[in-house]
């Protein structure tokens, strides 16, 4: 369960909470324990006790069938304290203490100070116990007079004694009466025992959730807490002095917009209030909005809203807020197109009209002054639902000939409609078409890796079969082939290409299992170009792919896997150089993520400040550098993890290999020339070659005394092996 479902509850959408509270009884979670409470409380609040007693009761059931007894008896408690429960339900409580407890070595004297032995279950007694029992070993108590908080070590009922070590460090012994009548056993949720006991929880929640930490801090000062107070409990115990201004920054963002505190005092030095009840979730949008700078991120944030109330009231409410806020900006035309668009769309989604349509909206944001279209503007739109709209309206936007317009641009099309956009033609029963493409698109499956998929599975849905001049099943397959060893490079911390390799995959081996199309009556050659792809695609590379096409290969040409004794430098999955031509390309690697691509990422910024993008030339061409950078990080990364270090090769002695310095005479011209044969990041002076370079290819192999053909500015040249050594 989820806070989601407490905020069900705050805003009284019943139907909803009793289907969710439904689905979390079939397995409860003793860690959701905060959330089942907090559901219980915000229906007593709004005089749903009956509701309430009827949820926690199933809950509690549930929780005890899985022995979660604690969490089920935390339960049952919160329902006693509330004055919801009735005798059955005092008797259960009675018996899940029973079995709990009855073992410990506290469970006789503490029950018999609380008045809960023979089987009395009154509220009263119940509570008492419930109190008592915090005084016991792990529990967190607190002595106001100087002691201060503490964890209690050991309950010692033949003496009646308790031994606490107190944060100071202290351990001390006090007699029960003492301990009982002094100190206070601490809530679960207080701050001084979340120190003791929880205190990477309440680091994660610096971290994950900055509001709730303040909530916590604000309990322990009845309610209300300045960011003075609120430092001098969270430093340095919880937050480190230097991570402060962060937190601080984030927190007091995330306390805007948290229904239960209400931000007084100034913006510099503000204090925090909890509140009796939370905003409505209207109200608690309007709220919202005020501190979001951009109409794009107001439509955002109204979207969340709509989707969590699930009241047809509700939402009836958070749209006319909706409205307002569309049409105020259409009055005043101070917001970007794209984020006004955004409303728009939005506001039809959902039955509601503005002065202006979506469609000439979607025309005017695609369509430039030189009547081209740019279908990656859609990727200006705040939110993907509205991006996933613009789609459908292409046909009233752009008009008769769309198909034409859209195809001449599809692979310019953002990744994030770029699916919808083929799903859309094709249900235009224009898909066929999409086939003129492929010529423009397959040779570069780097460059359009979705797109390259998407023709892919048309082809083999059967898109294309109308077309005559439709690529045969092994040059597809090949094509694919090729994407998948591109993604299995490049996956690595790259979410969208990770997802689009295992769509991928189970487009050539799973249900549709396209390879074994083109694997059933492949030639030699072409399934060794297909051996050879899955090659080096290296251990990345899917194995479901792979042992496919080994299957193949063991059943029509088996000597394709025949062990070849190549020489090391022969291989494709690697780039050999040594210790220092790898530092060197790392280095040029750090410093164009590190330096390069963010000074790119704030020109980026700067230039989007200055207004209208389609008309500014400053973020076209970062944008443009943007592209650039980024291709050239991600091959100088796939070139890193293919390095292999030349000092770790057995390099012949008398065999020119790369780690070898070579000696050759021209014979035409009798000039005698020496250089080292290095690795491609090894090229620093003009007396070393690049084993890959044509020079190197001519010589790689040979033996001092062999003559062969190099080339030269003027042409092939025919040189002698003079000598070999290595480097």
């Amino acid at each position: 369960m989820t806070n989601d479902v407490v905020q069900l509850a705050r805003s009284l959408q019943l139907d909803s909470l009793e289907t969710a509270w439904a689905q979390a009884v079939q397995s409860p979670n003793a860690e959701a324990i905060q959330q089942y409470l907090g559901v219980v409380d915000c229906l007593c609040d709004q005089a749903q006790s009956g509701r309430a007693f009827a949820l926690a009761n199933m809950m509690i059931e549930a929780l005890a069938g899985a022995s979660e007894l604690e969490p089920a008896i935390d339960l049952a408690t919160r329902v006693v304290k509330r004055g919801v429960h009735n005798e059955a339900l005092a008797k259960r409580l009675l018996a899940l203490l029973e079995q709990r407890f009855a073992e410990e070595n506290w469970w006789e004297t503490v029950s018999q100070r609380a008045g809960i032995e023979g089987g009395a279950a009154n509220a009263h007694a119940l509570l008492e116990f419930d109190k008592l029992r915090r005084f016991t070993k792990g529990h967190v108590v607190y002595h106001s007079a100087g002691w201060g908080e503490g964890v209690v070590l050991d309950f010692h009922p033949e003496q009646r004694e308790i031994s606490i070590q107190f944060a100071s460090g202290r351990k001390e012994t006090f007699p029960l009466d003492t301990v009982v009548a002094r100190f206070k056993p601490l809530d679960h949720e207080d701050l001084r025992a979340m120190k003791l006991l929880r205190l990477d929880e309440l680091q994660q929640c610096a971290a994950k959730d900055p509001s709730r930490l303040i909530r916590i801090v604000a309990k322990l000062y009845r309610g209300t807490v300045t960011s003075q107070q609120l430092k001098a409990e969270l430093i340095p115990a919880v937050i480190e002095e230097k991570r402060w201004a962060d937190y601080w920054k984030r927190a007091k963002l995330a306390a805007t917009k948290d229904p239960w505190l209400k931000a007084e005092g100034t913006a510099a030095r503000p204090s925090f209030v909890l509140r009796d009840r939370p905003v409505g979730l209207a109200e608690e949008a309007s709220a919202a909005l005020k501190h979001e700078n951009t109409l794009g991120d107001r439509i955002a944030v109204l979207r969340d809203y709509l989707a969590r109330g699930q009241d047809d009231e509700v939402r009836a409410q958070i749209l006319d807020v909706a409205q307002k806020t569309v049409e105020e900006s259409l009055g005043h035309k101070k917001d970007n197109h794209a984020h006004i668009l955004d409303g728009i769309l939005f506001l039809e989604e959902h039955g509601r009209k503005t002065a202006t349509s979506a469609a000439v909206e979607v025309r005017a944001l695609l369509v430039g002054p030189d009547g081209a279209m740019h279908p990656a503007a859609i990727d200006r739109l705040a939110t993907q639902k509205s991006r996933e709209h613009v789609v459908k309206l292409l046909p009233e936007a752009i008009g008769e000939h769309w198909v034409d317009r859209t195809l001449s641009v599809l692979p310019d099309a953002p990744n994030s409609v770029l699916e919808n956009i083929v799903q859309a033609v094709i249900d235009a029963k224009q898909g066929d078409r999409m086939l003129d493409l492929w010529d423009r698109v397959a040779p570069y499956p780097r460059r359009h890796p979705l797109l390259t998929y998407l023709l892919g599975r048309s082809y083999a849905d059967g898109t294309f079969d109308t077309r005559n001049d439709k690529p045969d099943e092994v040059t597809v397959g090949r094509v694919l082939l090729h994407l998948a060893r591109v993604l299995s490079g490049e996956r690595k911390g790259n979410v969208f290409q990770g997802r689009l390799l295992s769509r991928l995959t189970s487009l050539l081996t799973g249900k549709r299992g396209f390879l074994h199309k083109p694997l059933s009556a492949i030639n030699k050659d072409d399934l060794a170009n297909y051996l050879g792809i899955s090659e080096r695609g290296g251990e990345d590379f899917p194995p479901e792919i792979s042992n496919l096409i080994l299957r193949a290969v063991a059943d029509k040409f088996p000597e394709l896997t025949a062990l070849d004794e190549k020489p090391f430098w022969e291989r494709d999955d690697a780039i050999f150089t040594t210790i220092a031509g790898l530092k060197r390309i790392k280095d040029d690697y750090r410093i164009l993520v590190e330096e390069k691509i963010p000074a790119n990422s704030k020109a980026i910024g700067a230039a989007a400040a200055l207004g209208d993008l389609s008309e500014n030339s400053e973020w076209e061409s970062a944008m443009e550098e943007q592209r650039n950078l980024t291709t050239r990080a991600t091959d100088m990364d796939q070139s890193i993890r293919m390095a292999k270090l030349i000092e770790d090769q057995e390099i012949p002695a008398d065999v020119v290999a790369p780690g070898t310095r070579i000696t050759y005479t021209e014979l035409a011209s009798g000039k005698a020339r020496t250089y080292a044969v290095l690795g491609p990041w090894d090229v620093v002076d003009d007396h070393t070659i690049n084993y890959r370079a044509p020079i190197a290819q001519g010589l790689l192999g040979r033996v001092v005394g062999d003559t062969g053909e190099v080339p030269s500015p003027n042409g092939p040249m025919t040189v002698r092996v003079d000598a070999i050594e290595r480097v």
